[in-house]
């Protein structure tokens, strides 16, 4: 097994976990955590998990109607969600919480901090914003959405269902286009900047370091550099002898008896009486295709009959260097 399949085995899944035990384990973790940091919604199990916007009904750009909590009836701007605990991140929506200086960002000057705040993807409603006849600006609340007929998206570069207002159909809500790429802010770095090479590595002719320099850089002295290993150091680098079973022994002690095998050449009265077997046979076919097939066979050479012919051929070799003995 791999060592990612072992590492998938033994450590902990919560989407396996019933919820109960869900509950104890992330009770568990806040203990560790601090406490404007614990996590205060059930993870989804991976089955149930939404990857897809068109399954969520939402995307990154939408406009979404807040219908419970502590911002109930305000409208913002998505702009995340998270499957693993089916919430939304909403654009002007965030909590204070409070970080310790050591995980302070740059130019911070306060304990607290303006945080995302984590909002249930049931306590939101799609909403989209319009312009009637005599100017004036408002905004449709769906309480459900439903898909129709499918079009390419170009911005997407995928098909799309149209979301239309559930029981009320004429009205269609689009959707928005993807996020942007970043742009460059005061303390981005210009490409060519970033690509440029400050380090070459060396060749093996030219040392990045001068030879003389060696000497203070590392310890001439050193027991490491030394050529001769000590019989400690041997026995160290030497691995052990794996020590032999009781069937092992018993196993090589009786290959050993065995007197050792050897292949003798065919006899020329063999042969013929081989030779004679075969044609017995071969006049015995009267498929036509079948004797182009043995034909091809008889010309093809197998590894294992190779293996036979250098093994015969080694031992006429040694019992004619016997016989010369």
């Amino acid at each position: 097994m791999s060592a990612n399949g072992i590492k998938r085995r033994l450590q902990k899944d919560f989407s396996r976990l019933n919820k109960a035990l869900r509950a104890q384990e992330t009770k568990s973790n806040n203990r560790m955590v601090l406490p404007y940091f614990e996590q205060d919604y059930d993870l989804v199990p991976k089955h149930e998990q939404k990857l897809d916007f068109t399954q969520v009904g939402l995307a990154e750009g939408d406009l979404v109607y807040i219908t419970k909590g502590e911002h109930k009836g305000k409208i913002s701007t998505l702009f995340r969600y998270t499957p693993e605990f089916d919430t939304v991140y909403l654009s002007d929506v965030s909590e204070k919480k409070v970080v310790p200086p050591t995980q302070w960002f740059e130019q911070q000057e306060s304990h607290l901090i303006d945080y995302p705040q984590q909002i249930p993807r049931d306590h939101v409603r799609l909403a989209a914003k319009d312009i009637d006849s005599a100017g004036k600006t408002y905004y449709i609340v769906a309480d459900a959405v439903v898909y129709k007929d499918k079009y390419y998206d170009d911005r997407y570069k995928q098909w799309l269902p149209k979301r239309f207002v559930k029981h009320h159909e004429s009205i269609e809500v689009p959707w928005p286009g993807p996020p942007t790429d970043p742009k460059d802010g005061e303390l981005s770095t210009d490409e060519q900047v970033a690509l440029e090479k400050t380090y070459e590595v060396q060749s093996i002719a030219i040392p990045p370091v001068p030879i003389g320099a060696l000497d203070q850089l590392r310890n001439p002295h050193s027991k490491f550099k030394s050529k001769i290993l000590t019989e400690l150091d041997a026995r160290r680098l030497t691995a052990p002898e794996m020590p032999l079973s009781k069937e092992q022994k018993i196993y090589l002690a009786k290959k050993a008896q065995q007197p050792p095998t050897s292949v003798k050449d065919l006899t020329e009265e063999m042969k013929q009486l081989i030779g004679e077997k075969m044609a017995q046979h071969l006049n015995q076919i009267e498929n036509p295709y079948m004797k182009i097939h043995l034909d091809a066979l008889s010309k093809n050479t197998t590894p294992e009959f190779e293996k036979t012919m250098k093994l015969i051929r080694e031992t006429q070799e040694l019992n004619k260097a016997e016989e010369q003995k």
